[in-house]
């Protein structure tokens, strides 16, 4: 920073390249320099910052500034702690504006470490805040700051910050909107990724949204669905209509309410003994850039991509020690088959499937079959 003087800023010029910077900065971190500079600028400052200062750690950061200076960043984060300005917490309310000098004034200010470690090195003296936003004891700023030789911050001055001091607020508030849905989003669809089975967020149409890293390598020949020019397919004709037909029949239940609309669709596989099934579920609604409206979600989920499992040599049986009886029960069950099915299959009676049943859930120390599912996609290869 230097200490040479500015000419005074005019107020009410050029406000509206300003307030559209402001509001052009809630995706965009170089916009809030822009930003910065242009109210610098504006009222006359030779360095402009948006801050952050915790009342009850006393500590605090520039968060962006300009000009950039990665020294003085540093420098207040180390002295925010001793910063005369913020001794009372009540005067920095939302919307606030005031100067440095109604807070503490510059002859009591100069006998501070932090003036005399901070603002002194910069050629910084006068200041004048608005108080944009606040989080209890946390609390977010713009300051702007004048050299000693420059004239302190007046009226005028506190009534220029005050007109720009709402847009920036709002900015603030929606970029923070913008970053947690980003970030939320980002957390849910790492849950997706790491879930066992392949599944596919798609819209009424069919069109993929998301899709986990085990769907990404969906083929029709192991889970009877594959993406195809950003869709989801099945093998045949017949079961590309029935598919799209479930995802529609979900997605319009889901419209209209519905709070249980899962189907199972059974699919063919080439080559396969057993047809995959896949289950359709409504997965919630959300505004689409893509189309500009908002779209009913579903997600695809492919429980059983067909993998024949030699009860001799799969890793779950022989890690969770199975009987055979229980081995074959097991693979039916995470491979989609209900348990009448599974009784059907192996020609007994539905009692001692079911008893089968609970025996792999105390060995596995599973309490369903979801849960069972879950840990046989987690322990069993491919290979087997």
């Amino acid at each position: 920073m230097t200490s040479s003087a500015r000419p005074y800023g005019d107020p009410k010029a050029d406000l509206e390249p300003l307030l559209y910077r402001i509001h052009a900065s809630t995706g965009d971190d170089v916009d809030w320099r822009v930003v910065l500079e242009l109210l610098r600028d504006r009222l006359a400052a030779q360095l402009a910052t948006v801050s952050q200062h915790h009342f009850a750690t006393g500590q605090g950061s520039v968060i962006r500034e300009f000009p950039e200076s990665p020294r003085f960043r540093t420098d207040y984060s180390q002295y925010a702690p001793r910063n005369p300005w913020f001794l009372s917490s009540e005067i920095f309310a939302p919307g606030r504006v005031v100067t440095g000098d109604e807070l503490l004034g510059n002859r009591e200010l100069v006998k501070t470490d932090f003036y005399r470690a901070l603002l002194k090195p910069h050629g910084l003296l006068h200041c004048l805040f608005g108080v944009a936003a606040r989080r209890g004891p946390l609390v977010y700023y713009v300051s702007l700051h004048r050299g000693e030789e420059e004239a302190p911050y007046g009226e005028r001055e506190k009534a220029g910050l005050r007109t720009v001091l709402a847009h920036l607020s709002q900015a603030l508030e929606s970029r923070w909107r913008l970053r947690q849905s980003g970030d939320i989003a980002k957390v849910l669809m790492a849950i997706m990724d790491r879930h066992p089975h392949p599944s596919v967020l798609v819209d009424a149409s069919g069109r993929v949204v998301h899709c986990n890293q085990r769907a990404a390598a969906l083929s029709m020949q192991r889970a009877g669905i594959f993406i195809h020019e950003g869709r989801l397919k099945a093998g045949t004709a017949i079961d590309r209509a029935a598919l799209r037909e479930a995802i529609r029949e979900v997605a319009k239940a889901a419209e209209h309410g519905a709070v249980d609309n899962t189907r199972a669709v059974t699919l063919s596989v080439p080559g396969a003994r057993y047809p995959a099934v896949v289950s359709v579920q409504g997965a919630g609604s959300a505004f689409r850039a893509e189309t500009g409206e908002i779209d009913q979600l579903v997600l695809i989920t492919a429980r059983n991509p067909q993998i024949e499992h030699d009860i001799d040599s799969c890793t779950f049986v022989k890690q969770f020690r199975l009987s055979p009886a229980q081995a074959r029960v097991s693979i039916c069950i995470v491979t989609g088959h209900s348990l009448a099915d599974t009784a059907r299959k192996l020609h007994v009676s539905e009692n001692t499937a079911r008893s089968h049943l609970k025996q792999v859930f105390q060995k596995t120390s599973t309490h369903g079959q979801m849960e069972l599912v879950h840990l046989h996609a987690r322990h069993c290869t491919e290979g087997d």
